[in-house]
């Protein structure tokens, strides 16, 4: 059994419920015929890293998680900013169709950090720098990448139009805090389950003039 974390926005927020909507049913609605019925829902986040061994946590997911050394991040002092940058469309089927993030110092130091401690102490470090993508999913779908990549544009005019109020009030700052999360990856999509959360005051989701 594997598991993932990843970083979610707070609950019964615009922006997350605003996501929640063009996840489950914007985006898709371009992509009627090409899905077949095959329209997988799931919840807006941020993966910081996957590929969790079970027995990293074993039966006290919430002790591990709660045990994780995590950067000293603080609200307002030093953010972990999370910031939505470009729409992008890729082969694989989990990365169908993303919103790619700005990747900053903390954000490395946190995918490093938590990488360490769940997977590979090693090589976190490198994995990090290198190979760490942040990224917000859209879609998850077997559909060839050309197809999706002739929807950008009208997908970042939708993107714009549900989220563009929530940018202009607060200067580019969509939602403060939210929860770093284990989630039960080893099932298929719809029975993924979230296991354990940890409040993240100190996390800032926002995004760039380019997706307006």
């Amino acid at each position: 059994m594997t598991a993932s974390l990843w970083l979610v926005p707070r609950e019964n927020n615009p922006f997350t419920k605003t996501t929640i909507e063009l996840i489950t049913e914007t985006v898709p609605s371009n992509f009627v015929s090409l899905l077949e019925g095959k329209k997988v829902n799931f919840e807006p986040h941020v993966t910081v890293t996957s590929d969790i061994d079970a027995s990293k946590y074993g039966d006290k997911p919430q002790e591990w998680l709660d045990s994780l050394s995590l950067p000293e991040f603080k609200k307002e002092v030093n953010d972990l900013v999370l910031e939505m940058d470009e729409v992008e469309a890729d082969d694989p089927y989990f990365r169908k169709l993303t919103i790619k993030l700005l990747k900053n110092d903390n954000l490395i130091k946190l995918a490093a950090q938590c990488r360490a401690d769940a997977v590979d102490s090693e090589s976190a470090q490198k994995w990090a720098e290198t190979e760490y993508s942040p990224h917000l999913s859209l879609m998850y779908a077997d559909i060839p990448r050309a197809e999706v990549k002739k929807k950008v544009p009208l997908i970042e005019m939708q993107i714009a139009y549900a989220i563009g109020d929530l940018f202009a009030c607060c200067g580019g700052t969509l939602c403060m805090g939210g929860y770093l999360v284990l989630v039960d990856t080893s099932k298929p999509v719809d029975e993924w389950k979230t296991i354990a959360k940890r409040e993240t005051p100190w996390a800032m989701w926002k995004m760039t003039r380019n997706m307006i």
